[in-house]
């Protein structure tokens, strides 16, 4: 299946997880098996690539590199606050992807076993910003971690990304012709490619 996508989702490094729920519930054939959430799975949850999906990926990682500098994350005990409302702008689509990697869920969530592996309520959204010019994101365990991603500082085409621009309104009205699609595509995907990979604008 991956040999489907662009060569380069290979390269983004998997995020590496423990899952105790599914462990206790006899998913694995070994005990303390560790997860791997690629970035082709990802963009498979989404159904789609662009730079939103690629910046909620790698800050989810980056917080969660900074929430266990020393361990393994442990899926289901982090929380997720999102200093926004899910239907503005991309913080709905952002919280999905951390919820995906996370297991950190709305009042949509698993109510847990017992007092145990709750993930209900985990991800909540805060119509307050702390700082204007970035789109803020808590991630808590035993400590907390703010990440602030800079949509103005992530990686761009420069002159190209209004060339992109008129390209993707042509694609959306299906007035593209096979060379513009193409070329579009390329453009677009290779915006993906520096966000993901040039890891910039992307703070915690």
């Amino acid at each position: 299946m991956e040999e489907k996508f662009r060569d380069f989702f290979k390269e983004v490094e998997p995020i590496r997880l423990r899952e105790p729920l599914a462990q206790t519930l006899g998913a694995f054939k070994d005990e303390d098996a560790v997860l791997e959430y690629t970035f082709i799975e990802t963009v498979k949850m989404a159904g789609h690539v662009c730079p939103t999906v690629s910046a909620a990926y790698l800050g989810c990682k980056k917080a969660l590199e900074a929430l266990y500098p020393d361990e393994i994350p442990v899926r289901g005990n982090i929380s997720v606050t999102v200093y926004g409302e899910p239907d503005e702008g991309v913080y709905g689509v952002m919280a999905q992807v951390f919820s995906f990697i996370t297991g950190a869920c709305p009042s949509t969530g698993f109510k847990g076993l017992g007092y145990k592996f709750k993930r209900k309520n985990l991800l909540s959204y805060i119509s307050e910003k702390i700082d204007p010019q970035a789109m803020c994101f808590e991630f808590k365990s035993q400590e907390k971690v703010l990440l602030k991603i800079y949509p103005q500082k992530l990686p761009s085409l420069g002159d190209k990304e209004q060339r992109m621009g008129k390209l993707l309104e042509k694609v959306i009205w299906e007035a593209a012709k096979d060379d513009e699609l193409k070329e579009f595509q390329n453009l677009w995907i290779e915006k993906v490619k520096r966000i993901i990979l040039e890891e910039e604008g992307i703070n915690n």
